[in-house]
């Protein structure tokens, strides 16, 4: 054989001990690959010498978004998992680390040896009905056993360093197991930050019958979490009826509105080291937009946190976000951008009607609608183009259903899909617009 894979259960590891004992003789025997997922960690754990037991839970980790994090990187990945049992890593034998844990309960979530070609994870990189995140498991066992028919039998990879290859197209580096696996899985950020003495949030403002209050929830969690790191905080929001105004949240509360002149008055008094503008809404993003255009943050050393203000720039002039959709080989709706009123009703002769005319860095979709026909384009335009100096010409999707995914993505690639919407209603101009099932 070139290589063993110890598949899933489900089952009782204690209840293998046939396979167990012949595992156990075999291994200090191979440098051959080994590799198992589920039962098959459990059973390759016994047959080092270490032990297993039963989760204390009565359902044990059940789901498809358990998160593990990687012993060497710190890079947490969403798993599958359906297991109720776990190995004891404390008993672990000389020669084996572990490799992933969760996050949820700590408990051990795979394992490697620091010399041969051996590993295993508690959860299903398989992935079936996802998610895909380390499917590339997979990939570094193949590799390895197609090396150890080509005669390289010294070549192991290091499972905690060439996984990061695997994932980023790089080729293996030849090495131990644990090595290859973080090398597969490294993601080397750009985004560095300065240590953060006290920070500037810019707040929710005020909220309109119907608007819901996530910024202001959000808003609340940033304060926080920010108290949790020991950081002083300075909170800007014009509305006294919000929960991250209340006392105890924020160190210091300006109830001032979020426009330019009265933010640059409080960074001269408060000088913050950093500041959020990810938690205000469009507004909050708008004016960190201008304080970063006239230079504010580089001229008081404020670091942005968070998402760079020219990311958001990017994402808030349509005409860019489409280009960048693009790059990455999705679709999006034809569109054209215009700057005044002949344009858009060139860009909409040139796509068709009917078309959805949306004006960019404008609140919930304000000065948006859909046009059949130019008096309407006219009278839409002049309207979005009031409110923003960009529209944005669409073809129209309107009757299409619409299926929405929250993600979030740190600056060390870690994600995670927060949720999932199906409106209840065609699509519209904006996504807040149909009561949704999640």
């Amino acid at each position: 054989f070139d290589g063993i894979f110890l598949s899933n259960g489900p089952g009782d590891p204690e209840k293998c001990s046939v396979l167990v004992e012949r595992l156990s003789a075999l291994l200090p025997t191979i440098t051959k690959p080994v590799f198992g997922i589920c039962l098959g960690h459990q059973v390759l754990a016994r047959a080092a010498g270490a032990k297993t037991y039963k989760l204390k839970y009565k359902y044990g980790n059940r789901g498809h978004n358990q998160p593990c994090t990687h012993e060497n990187t710190g890079r947490c990945f969403i798993t599958s998992q359906n297991h109720g049992f776990a190995v004891d890593a404390s008993s672990l034998p000389a020669g084996w680390r572990a490799l992933f844990t969760n996050e949820n309960d700590a408990t051990n979530e795979g394992i490697v040896h620091t010399n041969k070609p051996f590993f295993s994870v508690q959860f299903h990189p398989e992935h079936t009905a996802g998610p895909t995140d380390c499917e590339f498991l997979f990939d570094v066992f193949i590799d390895a056993v197609k090396s150890v028919k080509k005669g390289e039998a010294c070549w192991y990879f290091s499972l905690m360093e060439n996984m990061a290859a695997v994932v980023s197209g790089r080729p293996l580096t030849k090495g131990r197991v644990d090595k290859a696996i973080t090398a597969a899985i490294r993601y080397d950020s750009t985004y560095t930050v300065k240590p953060q003495k006290k920070v500037l949030v810019l707040g929710s403002g005020g909220l309109t019958i119907g608007q819901a209050g996530e910024f202001d929830y959000s808003g609340a969690q940033a304060l926080k979490a920010l108290k949790e790191e020991g950081i002083r905080t300075v909170l800007i929001n014009p509305n006294v009826a919000t929960v991250q105004t209340s006392k105890g949240f924020a160190d210091f509360t300006y109830f001032l509105p979020i426009t330019k002149e009265y933010v640059i008055d409080v960074i001269k008094k408060e000088r913050p080291t950093g500041i959020l503008c990810t938690f205000g809404g469009q507004t909050a993003l708008n004016c960190a937009i201008d304080l970063y255009k006239d230079g504010i943050f580089e001229q008081f050393n404020v670091q942005v946190l968070g998402t760079p203000i020219q990311t958001i720039m990017n994402t808030e002039d349509r005409e860019k976000f489409n280009e960048e959709v693009t790059s990455i080989g999705e679709q999006v709706a034809p569109s054209r951008a215009a700057t005044t009123l002949q344009g858009a009703i060139d860009a909409a002769e040139l796509l068709g009607y009917p078309v959805l005319v949306r004006a960019a860095f404008a609140l919930g979709g304000l000065g948006s609608g859909f046009a059949s026909n130019r008096a309407e384009l006219v009278a839409i335009a002049q309207q979005a183009l009031a409110h923003s100096d960009q529209v944005l010409i669409d073809k129209s999707l309107k009757g299409w259903k619409e299926v929405e995914y929250e993600v979030v993505r740190d600056a060390y690639d870690n994600c995670v899909t927060v949720c999932n919407m199906e409106n209840v209603d065609p699509l519209g101009i904006h996504t807040g617009e149909s009561v949704v099932y999640p």
